[in-house]
C-alpha cells in the first residue's frame, strides 16, 4: 500500500506486487486501493508488474484501476459469490458480463485496445 514497500519488493527480485488493503479489513480507515495506487504504479513502472484488487466490483471499475496504473485487476470476491451461488456456470457468466463491461467502458472512454487505457481516461475533477 505504499510507494516505499513497493520499491523494497523489486529491490528484492519480485517480479509483481499486488496493491490491495484486504478490503479495508486489515486496519480501519486505511485508503483505498485506487487512491495509492497511482503512486505506488510510478515508484515501480519498467521494474515489476502492479497489480491490484479490493473493491473491484465491474468492468468499469477494472478500466479505472488499468488507468490507474496497474497491469493487471483481480476479482475475486464477485467470483467467491458467483461460485457459491451459482457454481461454474455462475462464474462464467460472471467474467462475461466483467468483460462485456469493460469492453463498453472502453468504447466509451475511445480506448481501441487495452495499450490506450491511460490516466486519461479518468476525469479527476476536470476534463481531460
Amino acid at each position: 500500500m505504499t510507494p516505499e514497500d513497493a520499491i523494497i519488493a523489486a529491490e528484492a527480485g519480485a517480479a509483481a506486487i499486488v496493491v490491495s488493503n484486504h478490503g479495508g479489513r486489515a486496519l480501519d480507515h486505511t485508503p483505498g486501493t485506487a487512491e495509492v495506487l497511482p503512486e505506488i504504479a510510478a515508484a515501480v513502472r519498467g521494474k515489476i508488474s502492479v497489480l491490484v484488487d479490493s473493491g473491484i466490483r465491474s468492468g468499469i471499475d477494472v478500466l479505472k484501476m488499468l488507468a490507474l496504473g496497474a497491469h493487471a485487476v483481480l476479482i475475486g470476491r464477485p467470483l467467491a459469490i458467483a461460485a457459491a451461488g451459482g457454481g461454474t456456470e455462475a462464474v462464467s457468466a460472471q467474467l462475461d458480463a466483467f468483460r462485456a463491461q469493460l469492453r463498453t467502458a472502453m468504447i466509451l472512454t475511445g480506448c481501441s485496445c487495452m495499450a490506450d487505457i491511460s490516466p486519461r481516461v479518468l476525469w479527476h475533477g476536470q476534463r481531460p
